[in-house]
């Protein structure tokens, strides 16, 4: 979900206490069935059923729950074909069962209602006029909380159903979207009406079942797709204005490259059985409903954001809202991903700077959401959205690797395909595909709040360079200071400007770079890779560091073979390092000696060696390993 304004409220409709939650969870829903009658007029839900199978998984179910709004009338419900008793409590429905059905029983209930939903709220059920097209239109927007205020349902993420089908009758001349592929449709001459029956056999999260109903065209056409053995259709429902259709058009026919990306990097797009499409609905942004998106308008970054939720979000769900990012914070860094893949450049570092400067404008906050009865927390844009892209921005710098980099994000795709996850589920699959720990940058970027301040001073004399780096949380309560790599940009005179890449592993450390050159600039991150700020970078000629002489470091052979014994000559004791051309830490030992040597038994390519003494300086060296 993506939108410009930022009007969802903190209200809750309902809020599931601990009985109501006990009941839901005592059954595991594996198929609904909405047949509703709805107009472009109104909300208003004429005579209505669902119908939902299940599968009870309690030892013993005595009463049988669903969640349904007050404003809702219910006129009788079935369960197994037979009419039962309920009670209304709150919002929710509660039918006694008695005898209670053991564990593994499969059951069918089906529920009438009928009513109008309520008129208020962050989102639910929705009738508007379109300011731009004059269209009416009625459509639904139910997440993270609101699919019970127009629909009996089971609002608990890890229960996906295996299937849906969703059955609207509305007035002649209109048209109704919904998830899934439209397999007939039924006129009613004697009411004026007509029954569009779209039917998906996709597991789905219960807030992505939708409609949306207006005087719609449909505008469809086939995209191919890497992986997928046949072209998806895009079904597009665009308002029935002449003046709708030609404006749109160009940004519309942009969903099949962006199909076509989308399947190279994160693999085929899951519901290519069926389809992908958008509903036209007036509001401010869009919503991934499950194979047909309800969107406002198509601009880029927009579609791209939603399509890829069709992936993160749809095709594997957050398991709880806590976990938020798993939805948003990876298809809004999709955003970025499209840009620069079907982008310009420029617009793509465009998309990252304003991006990376709205997470830093204020020192506090994480990625995960403290607060999961906050709509505005969930949905947070400064959080949830851009600092959850901007994670995953840095560990793609961490990884320094795009082939490595998608084919996790595949890897993670393909364990959880069809299932709900959690950040747990993500970090193993991250670990296993790079076999490193990622707990210290979870800690830090995830739980933790704010972002690192860095200062720099710097001085550069006969061709060598010194450099001081202090960086400190912005937050430093919660994150005093964040393990991570950073990028060094080097203007020199006369020589190509030149990037190293240093490691900051404590407050304040002093780096010696011999024979880099007269340098006559120092720019901290210069490409954005990590979020930060940057306080400071002066040239200090008075910077008191030992010169070249006392700080010098020699490692040999260069290149080195694989397995072969590396040697190093040291300016004394301290602590040794080698990382990976990833910033991943190879070897770290302690040594008590100014000489070193070790068999380095690592796949060929570039490390890097660096020297610390026990005040914080440090010298650095590049190292070739060879086959």
């Amino acid at each position: 979900m993506r939108f410009l304004w930022l009007g969802i409220g903190a209200l809750l409709w309902a809020q599931q206490d601990a009985a109501t939650r006990a009941l839901l969870l005592g059954y595991d829903a594996t198929f609904w069935w909405l047949n509703l009658t709805v107009s472009h007029t109104s909300t208003q839900l004429g005579p209505s059923w669902v119908l939902t199978r299940l599968r009870v998984t309690a030892p013993m179910l005595d009463t049988l729950a669903f969640e349904l709004h007050s404003a809702l009338t219910v006129d009788s419900v079935l369960v197994q074909g037979v009419r039962r008793s309920f009670i209304r409590r709150g919002h929710t429905v509660r039918i006694p069962l008695n005898p209670p059905p053991p564990q593994g029983t499969l059951l069918e209930a089906r529920l009438y209602y009928r009513g109008t939903p309520p008129s208020s709220g962050p989102t639910g059920i929705f009738n508007r006029q379109s300011p731009s097209w004059g269209n009416q239109v009625t459509w639904t927007l139910t997440e993270p909380f609101y699919a019970h205020t127009w629909w009996p349902c089971k609002q608990i993420l890890s229960d996906k159903a295996d299937s849906v089908w969703t059955f609207l009758t509305v007035p002649l001349g209109t048209r109704a979207g919904a998830v899934g592929v439209l397999e007939g449709t039924d006129t009613f001459p004697a009411t004026q009406q007509v029954r569009f029956r779209w039917k998906s056999r996709y597991p789905i999260a219960y807030y992505l079942v939708a409609f949306a109903v207006a005087e719609y065209i449909d505008y469809s056409f086939y995209a191919p797709v890497p992986g997928a053995p046949q072209p998806v259709l895009v079904q597009n429902y665009i308002y029935n204005n002449p003046q709708t259709l030609p404006y749109f058009q160009s940004q519309i026919d942009t969903t099949a490259a962006l199909l076509r990306e989308f399947s190279r990097l994160y693999g085929p797009y899951p519901f290519w059985r069926e389809k992908y499409g958008h509903m036209m609905a007036p509001f401010s942004g869009g919503m991934e409903h499950q194979t047909m998106t309800s969107q406002g308008f198509f601009s880029f970054t927009l579609t791209a954001h939603e399509l890829a939720h069709q992936w993160f979000g749809d095709w594997v769900t957050c398991g709880s809202w806590q976990d938020i990012w798993l939805n948003e914070g990876f298809a809004s860094y999709s955003e970025y991903v499209a840009l620069q893949r079907l982008g310009t450049a420029a617009n793509a570092r465009s998309w990252l700077l304003s991006t990376h400067d709205d997470v830093v404008s204020n020192p506090r906050g994480s990625v995960w959401v403290t607060d999961t009865l906050n709509d505005s927390r969930i949905f947070d844009s400064r959080l949830s959205y851009n600092k959850g892209a901007y994670l995953l921005h840095m560990i793609r710098f961490r990884l320094q690797n795009d082939s490595l980099f998608f084919a996790v994000l595949r890897a993670y795709l393909a364990s959880q395909g069809g299932q709900t996850a959690l950040l747990g589920d993500f970090r193993q699959v991250l670990e296993q595909a790079t076999g490193q720990s990622w707990s210290t940058f979870f800690q830090q970027w995830y739980y933790g709040e704010g972002h690192p301040v860095f200062s720099a001073r710097w001085n550069s004399l006969g061709g060598h360079l010194w450099l001081e780096l202090t960086q400190q949380g912005s937050w430093p309560s919660s994150v005093a200071f964040f393990d991570t790599p950073v990028e060094v940009r080097l203007t020199r005179q006369g020589r190509p400007d030149t990037t190293v890449r240093l490691w900051a592993s404590q407050p304040t450390e002093a780096f010696y770079l011999p024979g880099v050159g007269n340098v006559t600039q120092v720019q901290i991150d210069p490409d954005y890779w990590i979020l930060r700020q940057v306080s400071s970078v002066t040239q200090d000629a008075t910077l008191a560091l030992p010169g070249p002489e006392t700080l010098t470091i020699q490692i040999g052979p260069v290149p080195l073979s694989i397995g072969e014994r590396l040697q190093a000559a040291l300016p004394g004791p301290g602590m040794i390092e080698i990382r990976d051309a990833r910033g991943a830490l190879i070897l770290q030992e302690e040594i008590a000696e100014p000489t070193w040597s070790a068999p380095l038994n690592v796949p060929a390519g570039w490390y890097l060696f660096s020297w610390q003494d026990p005040v914080g300086r440090s010298v650095v060296r590049p190292l070739l390993v060879v086959p």
